[in-house]
């Protein structure tokens, strides 16, 4: 018999703290097949993850016990303006080396 504490892994043995169920010993999985722990139900035969696919993710959706393939939502990059040149962060080693007319440009 396993442990499992609020949905973990199971484990042949407690660590000696409360909160810990029995949970039955893992199925035996046919050829092609994975096993998971998925709290709830326990322990899941499923198909494995189909290949990855550019711009698509899957994911398991234990409702349907299906993998559901989504599509990776892309931005687009905008291109950043060039360096005008003007200081837009300085550090405290800048400081003393500021003028009166540096401090009114900032």
């Amino acid at each position: 018999m396993l442990y499992s504490k609020n949905g973990s892994l199971p484990k042949p043995q407690t660590d000696g703290t409360g909160g810990w169920v029995e949970v039955p010993d893992p199925p035996v999985v046919p050829e092609g097949k994975e096993l998971v722990w998925w709290y709830p139900p326990g322990w899941v035969v499923r198909d494995p993850e189909p290949p990855a696919e550019e711009g698509f993710v899957w994911k398991w959706n234990q409702t349907n016990e299906q993998w559901v393939r989504y599509e990776i939502q892309t931005l687009p990059v905008e291109e950043a303006a060039p360096n005008s040149g003007q200081v837009t962060a300085i550090t405290s080693a800048d400081i003393p080396a500021l003028t009166s007319s540096d401090i009114q440009a900032l």
